[in-house]
């Protein structure tokens, strides 16, 4: 005759731990300061103006990069908080009216309109890809 093994949990049983719950709300307190450290951190940086380019070399800078995959540092033409947000980083995969949608590095789509883009800066295609397309193949 062949014999199951039965394993009981504490929490099949009815046991209510409520260390578990403690634990959770701890870790998510903490979690939640180290993200507004963070974000302090991040609103530190002085990000200063670059010179305003024209139209026609920032359309011209747009097609390079939709045509060639050419990664580029957008900064926008936008104020907050008293200074200049990051530049936006990745290569142009579209255009639809006046926006502009660039791939970033983690893959989501900005959607950047025309009359915002301030400057354009071109970046090292070699470590764009590289950092982010190399994979370690033991072999």
């Amino acid at each position: 005759m062949k014999q199951d093994i039965v394993r009981l949990s504490p929490d099949a049983l009815g046991y209510k731990d409520r260390g578990k719950m403690k634990w959770i709300g701890l870790m998510l307190s903490d979690h939640a300061e180290a993200l507004k450290k963070q974000k302090q951190g991040a609103r530190d940086i002085l990000i200063s103006p670059k010179p305003r380019q024209s139209m026609e070399d920032i359309s011209g800078c747009l097609y390079r990069s939709y045509t060639n995959k050419n990664p580029l540092a957008v900064q926008l033409d936008i104020i907050n908080e008293g200074q200049y947000l990051p530049d936006i980083e990745g290569f142009v995969v579209g255009v639809k009216g006046d926006a502009v949608f660039i791939r970033q590095r983690d893959r989501t789509l900005k959607r950047i309109v025309l009359e915002d883009i301030r400057h354009i800066d071109w970046l090292n295609a070699s470590d764009w890809f590289e950092k982010y397309t190399r994979q370690n193949v033991s072999i």
